[in-house]
Order: structure tokens, then C-alpha cells, then sequence
């Protein structure tokens, strides 16, 4: 009797370790748990290694992510964001920022160490509370970075304005006669001029920055292209399409 009690326990607690929790702490720290009450201030888990245990209870503000054993996640923290010199956008849960380095936390379908980038590869550090960039990493940025940095802001920001959309779609509509071809073309292809974007943290760059607002006006300008493109052959598409009902009813 005693040794099936002994395989027993073994066989239990190796299956309350295997079926473990993972909590992630603000620090970046990553450790395994068996949580038994979570709300909306606390959590209160257990450790795995051993059936009995005492119960632990943080708050639940000092942890940002949780992994269930059943595969379910949940994030408990908001988003930051990190725009590399290449234009990668990284979202992430930015823990520390020093005067070189940055550690931040991702989550990928498996857990990793937070991870080191220096602060030198980055064009821009989002935060989550509303701070924009970091400032100093705007201090001794290349023009190429400032261009670079003003595609990247354009990509997220610049509008393409609804009347050059319905423009294109009635020129498109026209396009049996040559007069909506021609300015068709000369709409989608004049650059944009009105870049300006109240939510885009660097708006002022645009004008004390030629280089980042050619950086952005380029990108802005392609985005215009891109837009004005589908419409005009949205409106071909419409004005065929209307040919062929016509005629079907004719």
C-alpha cells in the first residue's frame, strides 16, 4: 500500500507542475504558479513544486502578463510601442529605460527573458500615458534618421482627404473620355501639401525639419498614389458594372 501512495504523490505533483500557471511581474520576472483566485486588485496562487503550500496574494498591478495552464492569456498592461532606425514598429511593454539601453517584454506564443536594445537603434520610444518620445532620442539623429523618422510618422498618420477619393471615382467613371484620364492622373500625382496632423507627436518637425517633412511628404505622397489608384479604377469598375445592369434591362 505504501509504495502505490508514494507513486501517487509523485504522480500528482508532477501533474500539478506540468498543468502550472505563469505570472509575469512588472519587473519582466517570469515564474510558474498555481493561481487560484484572481480579481480585480489581487491574485492569489501558490508555487507548483510542492501539493501544499502556502497561499500567496500580490497585487495584481505588480504582474502584466498571465498564461493559464489551459493555453488562455491575459495582458494586463497597455501597449507601448518602439520605432527602430529600420522602421520596425515593436509593441511591447516597455520596463526600464536608462541612459543607454531599454529593457522591454513581448510576448510571442512562448516566454523569453526581456529583451536589450540600445537606445541608439531606436527612432522613437511611444508610451502608453500619452508620452511621446523619449527626447533625447531626437538628439544627434542623421538627417537620413530624420527622414526615415518622417515616413515612419506618415505611414501612421497622414489622411489621404475624402474628396480626392470621390474625385478619382468619378473621373474613373468617365474614363471613356480622355479629359478624366488626364486629370485623374495629375490628381493622384500632385504632391500632398497639407500634412499637417494634430495627433502626430512630431507635427512641428514638419516645419522646423525639412528633412523629416521630405521623409514624410514622400511617404504621404505614395499613400495618395496608392489611394487615388483604387478609387479611379473603383469607378471603372462601378461605371462597367452600371453598363452591364443597363443593358440588361434594356
Amino acid at each position: 500500500m505504501k509504495p502505490l501512495i508514494f507513486f501517487f504523490i509523485v504522480g500528482l505533483s508532477a501533474f500539478t507542475c506540468y498543468t502550472q500557471d505563469t505570472l509575469v511581474d512588472s519587473k519582466g520576472l517570469i515564474f510558474p504558479a498555481r493561481i487560484t483566485a484572481v480579481d480585480s486588485n489581487f491574485i492569489t496562487y501558490a508555487s507548483p513544486d510542492t501539493l501544499f503550500k502556502e497561499q500567496i496574494i500580490i497585487p495584481r498591478s505588480t504582474i502584466i502578463f498571465i498564461k493559464y495552464e489551459n493555453g488562455k492569456t491575459e495582458q494586463l498592461y497597455v501597449s507601448d510601442t518602439l520605432i527602430t532606425k529600420e522602421g520596425l514598429f515593436i509593441t511591447c511593454k516597455v520596463l526600464e529605460i536608462d541612459a543607454s539601453t531599454l529593457t522591454y517584454f513581448t510576448f510571442r506564443d512562448k516566454f523569453t527573458s526581456p529583451s536589450v536594445m540600445m537606445k541608439s537603434n531606436l527612432l522613437l520610444i511611444k508610451l502608453h500615458d500619452g508620452t511621446n518620445e523619449i527626447a533625447d532620442q531626437l538628439s544627434g539623429m542623421s538627417d537620413t534618421d530624420y527622414q526615415n523618422l518622417g515616413a515612419s510618422d506618415a505611414k501612421l498618420y497622414y489622411k489621404v482627404k475624402p474628396e480626392v477619393i470621390v474625385s478619382e471615382i468619378i473621373m474613373g467613371a468617365g474614363t471613356i473620355f480622355v479629359a478624366p484620364i488626364l486629370a485623374g492622373t495629375l490628381i493622384a500625382y500632385i504632391k500632398p501639401t497639407k500634412l499637417e496632423n494634430g495627433i502626430n507627436p512630431n507635427n512641428d518637425l514638419l516645419i522646423s525639419n525639412p528633412h523629416y517633412k521630405k521623409g514624410y511628404q514622400n511617404k504621404a505622397a505614395k499613400k495618395k498614389i496608392y489611394a487615388a489608384t483604387l478609387s479611379y479604377f473603383g469607378g471603372i469598375v462601378g461605371f462597367i458594372g452600371g453598363v452591364i445592369i443597363a443593358f440588361q434591362f434594356w
